[in-house]
């Protein structure tokens, strides 16, 4: 009989899980969200980066092709999988990054070394408790000092209704021998369900919460979330208990806007705060039955490594960063008149200003989207910009954008590296790939890749048009140049203006 460790690499090697970047994964971004939190973590342009469950190399290539530097290995159990990944880096040519076939829980990790980041994205709540032991020790042994572990994970309370969900897939799919008939019949015993389940049940809330994102997902999300041999979701402050066996602290989530029970209501900040204000975890607990959280992206450091307390912001360490936020002006254009006015894009919260100051400051970070700015350059630019306008006292501009600043970053408005994001505000004359755009495109070109990654660790899909225009941006072709090359084509292609506006705002153009 197949040990669990065989049959979960069999259901990998029949349906292997979809390998993209994944944002918050990005060593850049754990980093920047470390640092206001008052942890200084490891230099990512020179890190040693580890990850668990890399799949084919698809959030790991992209971090090592934009750092040269670094050093990286991903591990996984899928022989398919880790060809797949090897494939791809050959074809960039990489030579900082291997790949290992292996199964954790036989890992022998101390031969690998230290790390100074340590991902597993997809991995934790989807494996035996034996291999999920073995990622917590390797956090443990292999974390260097000042480094930082991310783990995404399912939670309760969110994951309960689903549960009931997924069992009843399992049920009506128990006699399908592949995985193309188990999806199949999941995804007709929850259209049974829809039909026969009581209104009111706790069945029928639980389809009404999960079936539009059941209905809507790939099957390969389906294959992964709902079928595979395991998925063992856990509480928040279990998980946290769990690491601490392994000489780990929690520190933040790398989407820290989870962590604040303001961006959830008064009445919710009110209550949390003033009665847990002194126990981030157990506040972040009741958070999430308050919310019904279903998932978790936590930053781990060894609690030697001098991890945060407090869990606030150092308002002081914003002065180092570098921002990144669109947030037009709802009404065309700002006014400087006290006028109150909303900033915001598509269905984000609209952030509403009177400060002319700060109308600037919003301003420059858009006309700079999807680039950075810093800090000092918003203030130099609000205040310059205000000068002369009616009742504004310029000594105090820094501190209010200091104050705007961890509002974007808190309320996930705005995004943060420590280094710049060279990307361009507008279309230049002569638009350039983003150079390892331009690297991750040999593998799309080759079929080795679905999708390509921006500098903001993003997986971007490309338009046939978009992905015939990509080609020809080596800076050398104007735009009106650019509009011939492609009609020479002889498609039928949108207007190349349209295009080059569209790769732009996918991060794609540099500056």
């Amino acid at each position: 009989m197949a040990t669990t460790i065989e049959q979960v690499r069999a259901y990998y090697n029949q349906f292997p899980y979809s390998s993209h970047a994944y944002p918050h994964s990005a060593p850049e971004q754990l980093q920047a969200i470390a640092h206001i939190f008052g942890h200084s973590a490891p230099s990512v342009g020179t890190a040693r980066v580890l990850e668990l469950g890399a799949a084919a190399g698809g959030n790991l290539i992209p971090a090592a092709i934009r750092n040269p530097g670094m050093r990286a290995v991903g591990v996984d159990l899928s022989d398919v999988q880790v060809e797949m990944a090897r494939a791809r880096a050959r074809e960039v040519g990489l030579d900082n990054i291997e790949f290992i076939q292996a199964d954790l829980a036989q890992l022998e990790s101390e031969a690998l070394g230290e790390f100074d980041y340590i991902i597993c994205h997809g991995l934790y709540s989807w494996v035996p408790p034996q291999v999920q032991e073995a990622m917590l020790r390797i956090f443990g042994q292999n974390l260097a000092s000042g480094g930082l572990a991310f783990v995404s994970y399912n939670t309760y309370p969110g994951w309960k209704g689903k549960e009931m969900i997924r069992d009843a897939m399992l049920l009506h799919a128990s006699q399908c021998t592949s995985a193309v008939e188990r999806i199949a019949h999941a995804k007709a015993m929850v259209g049974f369900l829809q039909q026969a389940v009581a209104p009111g049940s706790v069945m029928s809330a639980a389809l009404t919460e999960s079936a539009a994102l059941i209905k809507g997902a790939g099957d390969q999300y389906l294959a992964h979330e709902y079928l595979e041999p395991y998925n063992l979701p856990c509480y928040f402050q279990d998980f946290v208990a769990r690491a601490a066996e392994y000489g780990l602290a929690y520190l933040a989530e790398a989407e820290p806007s989870m962590m604040v029970p303001a961006n959830y209501g008064a009445n919710m900040a009110n209550a949390l705060s003033r009665t847990f204000g002194h126990d981030q975890v157990r506040m972040e607990q009741y958070l999430d039955f308050a919310v019904n959280r279903a998932f978790r992206q936590t930053i781990l450091a060894k609690v030697t490594a001098g991890a945060s307390k407090a869990f606030r912001m150092e308002r002081t360490r914003l002065h180092s960063l570098h921002y990144s936020a669109n947030l037009p002006c709802r009404s065309g254009s700002s006014t400087f008149d006290g006028t109150p006015q909303g900033y915001g894009a598509g269905r984000t919260p609209s952030l509403e200003l009177t400060h002319g100051a700060l109308k600037h400051a919003v301003d420059t970070l858009t006309d700079a989207w999807p680039g950075s700015v810093t800090r000092d350059e918003l203030v130099e630019r609000a205040s310059t910009l205000s000068t002369g306008l009616a009742g504004m006292d310029l000594s105090q501009i820094p501190h209010a954008v200091d104050e705007l600043l961890e509002y974007l970053v808190m309320r996930g408005l705005a995004r943060i590296r420590m280094e710049a994001v060279p990307l361009a505000g507008a279309v230049p004359s002569r638009p350039t790939l983003e150079p390892s755009a331009r690297r991750m495109l040999q593998t799309l070109e080759k079929g080795h890749s679905p999708d390509i990654a921006n500098l903001w660790h993003e997986s971007v899909d490309l338009t046939p048009a978009e992905h015939q225009v990509l080609s020809l941006l080596d800076g050398t072709h104007d735009v009106e140049a650019l509009a011939r090359l492609v009609s020479d084509h002889g498609d039928a292609t949108p207007p190349v203006s349209e295009t080059l506006e569209a790769l732009r705002r996918k991060s794609l153009i540099s500056r």
